[in-house]
């Protein structure tokens, strides 16, 4: 059974830092220079200080940081342990609004073996190596994963309080807003675990900080020896998650696009190699061409019935870009090649055209030198236009229900398969680890 329960959150105080929306900032994997330093700028709180700081050594830096502010009372430990319900209501890019309700807790690490917590995508050995050394230095977890359970019967939406303001009010762009509110009544509390404890968890975002989790607890115990706590009693037997079902109506997924930028391609024959796998459209080089490969790409998404492939393709020096479409049971998977990756488009860009055809190495952990990701088609288009990478892979979105088969029959598919939209906020609430 998954554990979730209520802990003692680290929490801003307002009336120190001010605003929330000047302190809190998107997860680190999100964040480039520049947004780093608007939100050095943007309050001398801002959890990126900590999160992602841009000091020559960041994971000291952070650690002493963080103890400044709370020796200054800006960031304290709540006095007695609870949940924290978080709703999140956003735009899309077409401009209609959604909302997704999620419940901050601490998850019990689990081995992946035990099946009560699966993963579905690859990890990268840099980015756990990043999440650890801060782990280490701050002993706090400040970013939560993003967990899902299958629990039509959990209504979290029918808990938002419809009088109570939110404990924190975040208002953003384009009409998004982030609302969280404390929950301590203890019979609620029992009643929001009990109905997560009979249901594995299936890892949407935050694998790194996941592993990372195990591998802190394995080593803190190792470290402690027969003083060690009993399993389940120690603060880092447990990891800082949201929870939200797979049934919500405003859980979106984005598709992530490849961008390719050190091989060089010989259009023509990239395209003959192609062919001899997939049917291959032409479509005009251009916005409008390009609008037209996204809206396939995304009736793809919505059609899981059928087994077909569908991958866009830009090479630099093409006259157009290709919609390639093939059945996945007549692709050249190798044969040990599970059958819930073979239906995947992300899969089939990697297998069949990126390790197959284009022979990069691409391996178990993921990752091929000059491959970059990016869920903007446009600038995925336009770097290769403008003459900075060789080739740019459009997929359609992966599903719930694709992540779902993968996790239950313990598989994992390439890194970056899916992008849960919008990221969760990070500094609105830390567990502390010691």
């Amino acid at each position: 059974m998954a554990i979730f329960r209520p802990f003692p959150g680290l929490r801003y105080d307002a009336g120190v830092v001010g605003d929330p929306a000047a302190v809190t900032a998107p997860p680190y994997d999100v964040i480039d220079s520049a947004e780093r330093d608007r939100l050095y700028a943007q309050s001398p709180y801002n959890v990126v200080r900590i999160d992602l700081s841009r000091e020559a050594d960041p994971y000291a830096s952070a650690a002493a940081t963080l103890a400044e502010w709370r020796a200054a009372g800006a960031v304290a430990a709540e006095a007695s342990p609870a949940l924290y319900l978080y709703a999140q209501r956003f735009p899309l890019p077409d401009g209609t609004m959604r909302e997704r309700i999620g419940v901050i807790g601490a998850l019990r690490v689990e081995s992946f073996e035990s099946g009560k917590v699966r993963p579905h995508e690859r990890t990268l050995q840099k980015a756990k190596d990043d999440r650890y050394a801060l782990l280490q230095a701050c002993r706090v977890s400040l970013s939560p994963i993003f967990g899902l359970v299958s629990a039509p019967e959990l209504d979290l939406p029918a808990l938002v309080p419809t009088t109570r303001p939110p404990d924190v009010d975040v208002r953003g762009k384009n009409g998004a807003h982030d609302r969280m509110w404390r929950i301590d009544d203890a019979a609620l509390i029992a009643q929001i675990a009990a109905a997560v404890a009979p249901h594995e968890v299936f890892i949407a975002d935050g694998h790194h900080r996941y592993e990372t989790a195990l591998r802190y607890r394995d080593e803190q115990r190792a470290a402690a020896g027969s003083a060690a706590p009993a399993p389940g009693e120690a603060p880092y037997d447990y990891v800082l998650c949201y929870l939200t079902t797979m049934e919500d109506s405003g859980l979106v997924i984005f598709p992530t696009h490849r961008v390719l930028k050190t091989l060089a391609l010989v259009p023509e024959g990239l395209r003959g190699a192609l062919a001899e796998h997939f049917t291959i459209e032409d479509l005009p080089w251009s916005t409008d061409g390009l609008a037209v490969m996204q809206a396939r790409l995304a009736a793809a998404a919505h059609d899981r019935t059928s087994d077909t492939a569908h991958l866009g393709v830009a090479v630099a020096g093409a006259k157009s870009l290709w919609l390639c479409v093939a059945p996945t049971s007549a692709l050249p998977f190798a044969t040990s090649a599970p059958a819930e990756l073979r239906v995947l488009d992300v899969t089939v860009l990697h297998q069949i055209v990126l390790a197959g055809i284009l022979q990069l190495p691409i391996g178990d952990r993921g990752g091929a030198p000059g491959l970059t990701y990016t869920q903007d088609a446009t600038r995925a288009l336009g770097v290769v236009e403008q003459g900075e990478a060789a080739a740019a892979f459009f997929l359609p979105a992966t599903s719930v229900g694709d992540l779902r088969a993968v996790g239950l029959a313990g598989l994992t598919m390439p890194e970056k398969s899916t992008y849960f939209f919008p990221k969760l906020l990070t500094g609105l609430v830390f567990y502390g680890l010691a």
